[in-house]
């Protein structure tokens, strides 16, 4: 699809997707939020997947599938290493949703992330993890209107900073991170937390 093809529509429709973990719950809470680049929030899906995996590609696969639209027009995904090293397979996500995809880094690109999959997992699940971080498209740095730099691994459309500065500036309300991603990120966090906090209740009774 030709990202250029977006940029005459009144408004654009994105899923956002971010999610939120921590090390002492085995679940992280994955987030999906179809917004209008228009400022029209309409919908919000909970999902899960496991800490330290390799099934975040099945949860926004399974995502997508949940929303039941044909309308989304650009899926944006708040990064590519997810949940302790749950590495995503944006092709595979493209060709399961035919919708343009956008992994997006707010800081600067991951550091030794080869080091620490051999570090932290065992050679069986390390080689698999190593597999799938190599296959990841290469990003694309872009600087904002803003000054902040951000980096896209995009699968599905075209590889221009130009054009997908445009697009992605027109989810942008405050700062670098896109409405779609910044919401999602912000319901996962409440989820997650509302979720530690009831199992320490429980723990406690």
């Amino acid at each position: 699809m030709k990202i250029t093809s977006l940029l005459g529509k009144k408004a654009v429709r994105a899923l956002g997707i971010a999610e939120s973990f921590i090390l002492e719950l085995p679940r992280s809470i994955f987030c999906g939020v179809v917004y209008r680049s228009d400022g029209l929030l309409e919908r919000v899906i909970i999902d899960e997947a496991t800490v330290g995996g390799d099934d975040a590609t099945d949860t926004i696969v399974r995502i997508f599938r949940r929303l039941n639209r044909s309308d989304i027009h650009i899926m944006m995904i708040d990064g590519c290493i997810l949940s302790w090293y749950n590495i995503l397979d944006l092709y595979r996500i493209y060709e399961e949703t035919k919708i343009p995809i956008l992994s997006i880094v707010f800081e600067d690109i991951e550091g030794d992330v080869e080091k620490a999959i051999v570090k932290l997992f065992p050679p069986d699940k390390a080689k698999i993890k190593l597999e799938m971080f190599r296959k990841l498209p290469e990003p694309v740095r872009i600087i904002l209107r803003s000054g902040d730099v951000i980096y896209v691994r995009v699968v599905g459309i075209e590889r221009s900073a130009r054009l997908l500065r445009s697009i992605i500036s027109r989810f942008i309300r405050d700062g670098k991170r896109p409405e779609p991603i910044r919401i999602a990120k912000h319901v996962a966090s409440a989820v997650l937390e509302h979720r530690r906090s009831t199992m320490q209740y429980l723990e406690h009774l």
